[in-house]
């Protein structure tokens, strides 16, 4: 008997499905030790049934990656909505990134702390990870154009990138044990951002 044909919203439902779970399995087994059977029996379907969706375990993890960039750039855009001047809108930003790091700890480490994907084969990964770095990217040039900050805008988001998430790395890693917390020393690097790239006072 035939399969009976799938419709787009249900392949998408499916996919979607099991990229979030795959994204645990990641985390949890790593790249290597991650298998299409494995995640069958995660998602409680016949062994051969995620082969119905995707091509293989390449593809999976590109869409794992895509999947966490998304969401990153989502959390990102959201903590921005509330915030009104450009200098709450960096500190909203590096918060978001820090609480995204811990919430979404297996999205994080998907995105940033496992082997990438092939980038010619599965071009929607760079197209996802320029989403969320476009936030970043806009809430400096604001900064700047608003006279909050100044300097070049690629090379301040840069730094202010670099600053987030080497503490959101930290946090993560359990590292930020010797008197001071996260939230602290993320809040004291954005204030030293801030006074580093301040704008100039114009004369009166």
């Amino acid at each position: 008997m035939a399969r009976p044909t799938l419709s787009s919203t249900q392949v998408a439902a499916f996919r979607s499905e099991a990229t979030r779970v795959a994204m645990e399995l990641f985390v949890r087994d790593g790249y290597e030790r991650f298998s299409l059977r494995t995640l069958a029996k995660a998602l409680g379907c016949s062994h051969a049934t995620p082969y119905r969706y995707f091509e293989n375990k390449q593809e999976i993890f590109a869409c794992a990656r895509a999947a966490g960039f998304r969401q990153f750039a989502e959390a990102l855009r959201s903590a921005l909505d509330a915030a009104a001047d450009p200098e709450t809108q960096l500190r909203a930003l590096a918060r978001a990134y820090l609480e995204f790091s811990q919430s979404q700890a297996a999205a994080f480490t998907v995105i940033f702390r496992m082997g990438e994907a092939d980038d010619h084969r599965y071009p929607f990964v760079n197209e996802a990870a320029a989403e969320a770095w476009q936030v970043v990217l806009d809430t400096v040039a604001l900064a700047i154009r608003r006279g909050a900050l100044a300097g070049n805008i690629n090379t301040v988001a840069h730094t202010l990138w670099a600053g987030i998430h080497g503490v959101a790395t930290l946090e993560l890693a359990q590292k930020l044990a010797m008197g001071r917390d996260g939230i602290t020393v993320l809040d004291a690097m954005v204030d030293a951002l801030l006074r580093a790239h301040a704008a100039p006072e114009k004369d009166e």
